[in-house]
């Protein structure tokens, strides 16, 4: 909607504008009043009090008065030294003596421009309307017979049988309209940036409260109100610390310090609170607090994050969540950082139980996706078929048991966020031809479909297996290996950093049993075996550790025993398993021939015979 200008006009002045209003038309809605002084007055404060206008323009004597009682913004069309001497040269063709009649001020540039002529200038004002006849009789008793001034001047003096002239030319009007129309569209802008700020304080959800630089309350919202139980009319334009109890805004004013994150009672509210200095060219100008009530806030985040577990769309740690300490580590972690800064795709290889979900969750977590999507996919927990459909999605009717309408794949569902593909060295080479699309094209077809669906994905893949050997053996395809492998991160096992060991089990440890004292813990921790032990299940086998004892250990009782048992039962099973490891692997190189399996291993038959047997009465047990 266009702004509107309002000039309170009268004859003279209201023919030239309307010689150039069309120029202004297009941009403003241009609104003409013909009337004086008090008349003029009385309609600009009729259309004020219906903010029925954005700027007001008049011209002398209206000008004049309108300037006294007007709040809205004002312009004076002024006469310049140009339109002087112009409407001098103009009364020149009648007489070389002109008299110039304005409203109880001189002009400022007369005698100047004066100087430049031949004529004999005589300059008088008027104070009221009842004065002009008396003025311009004076004139003509002087023998003066031309006058210059504005509209009521010119028509008393025509009336009087003297030659007139219009003291504004169409130049000075012009300036002045278009210095009005970019006031106006200045304060369109202001007014709908403070309904705008209206609208957002009164639709918050946060309380919200501001003070002036001396603490009176200057904004004070819907929400601040429902939360405090106190009125807006209450408090507004009140001292902050006589009408809201227990409020710190004004030691705020002082120290010109944040106070963030703080909880304050409010009866028998607790609300979590942030307040802030405002400050301007380094000076307090007020302070302003937001907050919510804590039960609220629990409820939300409660609904919210129950919402986004069961998707399983929220990435939960950062890159500082991941322990460790030791050099190794510090590496790795900076390295993520870097990665995490920008969208590249990410291969992260580790052994089980090494942390490779975490680092995805923190490279996602310290990108600028980290508002939208995570979403995890174990690519080696599905069959083919069903990770495929899970991936890529499948319209309505695509297969037997397809849901009704239709379903979005994970990699649609992760559109604006991260895709985290663990175990990638299990999918198939159907998926892994599919796989590589999505990378280069960024773009998806659904199981059944006929269209294709842009995605806008990072992409971070982790493996437990050396992806190389696997591309040699023909088993996963060259050009998705460089295709996913453009940033590499390699996550040591803990058996390379024994000395995060004694950190992240006293972490787990005071977890699990929180009342333990650190002393205790850190001489539980400093028993030999954590750091000769080979950990084959790295902190995932850790953290399992700590929570047997914990549940096992008892105050004042001897830890030693119970770490004795375990690592002796731990060390039988990784000598078990090692040696297990080992003949399967000669097994499958003979093609599961024993005899010959057993000539390589140097044992006879029946010793190789009886070990399987036990290796299978273990897993069965």
């Amino acid at each position: 909607m266009k702004p509107t200008i309002a000039i309170m006009s009268y004859r003279w002045l209201t023919s030239l504008i309307r010689k150039i209003e069309g120029k202004f038309i297009e941009h403003v809605n241009l609104t003409i009043i013909d009337a004086l002084l008090e008349d003029a007055l009385a309609e600009a404060q009729k259309m004020e009090e219906k903010q029925h206008v954005d700027v007001f323009v008049s011209a002398g004597g209206n000008a004049r008065l309108l300037a006294q009682y007007l709040n809205s913004p004002f312009l004076e069309i002024q006469v310049t030294g140009f339109d002087i001497l112009l409407a001098l040269k103009k009364a020149g063709q009648y007489g070389d003596r002109i008299g110039v009649l304005t409203y109880r001020h001189k002009l400022p540039y007369l005698a100047e421009v004066t100087d430049m002529l031949n004529y004999d200038v005589r300059e008088l004002t008027y104070n009221a309307l009842s004065n002009i006849d008396i003025v311009l009789e004076q004139l003509q008793n002087e023998g003066i017979n031309t006058v210059v001034g504005a509209s009521l001047v010119l028509e008393r003096a025509q009336e009087r049988g003297m030659n007139g002239v219009f003291i504004y030319s169409v130049e000075g009007i012009e300036r002045t309209l278009e210095s009005a129309v970019k006031i106006a569209y200045s304060k369109k802008i202001e007014s709908e940036k403070a309904e705008r700020l209206r609208v957002i304080l009164d639709f918050a959800y946060s309380g919200i409260i501001a003070t002036d630089k001396y603490g009176k309350i200057t904004a004070f919202n819907p929400s601040a109100a429902k939360i405090m139980g106190i009125t807006r009319r209450n408090v507004m334009g009140r001292s902050v610390s006589k009408a809201i109890p227990n409020t710190r805004l004004m030691e705020v004013l002082t120290s010109a310090q944040s106070e963030l994150n703080q909880i304050q009672s409010i009866g028998e509210i607790k609300i979590l609170t942030n307040r802030v200095p405002i400050m301007v060219n380094g000076e307090v100008t007020g302070a302003v607090a937001t907050f919510q009530d804590i039960s609220a806030i629990q409820k939300a985040e409660e609904t919210i994050r129950a919402r986004l577990y069961k998707k399983g769309f929220l990435a939960k740690a950062t890159v500082e969540d991941v322990l460790g300490d030791s050099v190794v580590m510090r590496q790795v972690k900076r390295k993520a950082c870097l990665y995490a800064k920008t969208d590249s795709t990410v291969l992260i290889f580790g052994e089980s139980g090494t942390g490779k979900e975490l680092f995805a969750q923190g490279i996602h977590n310290a990108s600028t996706r980290s508002k939208r999507p995570f979403i995890a996919v174990n690519c080696a927990a599905l069959p083919e078929n069903l990770l495929e459909s899970e991936l890529f999605g499948y319209e309505d009717g695509a297969f037997t048991g397809a849901r009704k309408g239709g379903k979005a794949g994970y990699f649609e569902l992760a559109h604006g966020g991260t895709i985290f593909l663990d175990e990638i060295g299990e999918i198939s080479e159907k998926l892994q031809a599919r796989l590589l699309r999505v990378l280069e094209e960024r773009e998806v077809m659904r199981i059944g479909g006929d269209r294709i669906i842009p995605v806008n994905i990072r992409v971070v893949a982790a493996t437990n297996r050396k992806l190389w050997q696997l591309v040699e053996k023909g088993k996963f395809r060259q050009d998705l290996y460089y295709r996913i492998n453009v940033l590499e991160l390699e996550i040591p096992p803990l058996r390379h950093r024994k000395e995060d060991i004694q950190l992240l089990g006293g972490y787990f440890l005071a977890n699990f049993r929180r009342e333990l004292e650190r002393g205790e813990i850190a001489e539980i921790m400093s028993y030999p075996q954590f750091q000769s032990y080979h950990w084959p299940g790295n902190v995932r086998e850790l953290k399992n550790v700590m929570e047997r004892l914990a549940v096992l250990y008892e105050n004042g009782t001897d830890y030693k025993e119970l770490l004795a048992t375990f690592f002796n039962k731990q060390n039988a099973v990784t000598l078990l398993n090692s040696e297990e490891e080992e003949i399967e692997k000669v097994l499958q190189e003979v093609g599961g021939n024993k005899s010959e399996a057993a000539k390589r291993l140097g044992i006879s038959r029946t010793s190789l015979w009886r070990k399987l047997k036990k290796y299978e009465t273990h897993r069965n047990n």
